[in-house]
């Protein structure tokens, strides 16, 4: 009995399209890197913690590979204005350009909107800084995900 809900367990997993996460190739390839970004970008923290998440040791030698964050752009558009004239919703877009080591220059573009009463300021502001945290978390993870993707081709 264990056995048949066994083989149905595999074969619905299996089915379903999951799979193990593949390895880590930054690491492998990066086991030391020195990062190179302004100290007070909102990226600054979720970065080193996914870097170091990732399995890689942060470094200050010059010798070191470099991660260089050379734009670190984040800005509010206005999305919709309401019938009364006042900004219903925004958008926040988010865009970092980077290299790591000897490697060309890598755009990532992230937005999220959200919107915008007047009636509750401090909430939306609230929400806004939120936003911006969660959004600076995302690109670290998108910068780790897409310099793994590369090394992978």
């Amino acid at each position: 009995m264990k056995k048949i809900v066994l083989i149905i367990l595999v074969t619905i997993i299996s089915s379903c399209g999951y799979h193990l996460r593949s390895s880590n190739k930054l690491a492998q390839n990066y086991p030391q890197l020195r990062l190179s970004l302004s100290s007070q970008s909102l990226l600054k923290r979720p970065l080193i913690n996914a870097l170091i998440s990732s399995g890689v040791k942060l470094s200050e030698e010059t010798h070191v590979n470099a991660l260089v964050i050379k734009k670190d752009s984040l800005h509010k558009v206005i999305q919709s204005i309401g019938a009364n004239n006042q900004v219903q919703e925004y958008r926040i877009e988010y865009d970092i350009e980077y290299s790591i080591g000897e490697s060309d220059v890598r755009n990532i573009h992230l937005e999220k909107d959200y919107s915008f009463d007047i009636q509750q300021i401090s909430g939306g502001q609230q929400e806004e800084q939120n936003l911006r945290k969660q959004m600076a978390e995302d690109m670290a993870w998108t910068i780790i995900r897409q310099i793994n993707a590369s090394i992978k081709n």
